[in-house]
């Protein structure tokens, strides 16, 4: 059942739908984020802050539309 569990883990980067790398054949954990470059654990973290600097303004600034 664990097996079936690593073959559906998806890349941990906010927003990415890909699927994460496979382990390595020679053994060890599964990496957590997909084959993009640009998907590792600085720029996901550095994404997350983005996110939440984005909502918390949302939330602190009232809708003017209307």
């Amino acid at each position: 059942m664990a097996a079936r569990e690593q073959a559906g883990k998806r890349c941990i980067y906010p927003g990415c739908e890909r699927p994460a790398v496979p382990p390595h054949p020679l053994g060890g954990p599964q990496p957590s984020f997909c084959d993009l470059e640009e998907h590792n654990a600085l720029t996901a973290h550095h994404e997350r802050q983005r996110l939440e600097r984005e909502s918390s303004r949302s939330i602190d600034e009232p809708d003017s539309g209307g």
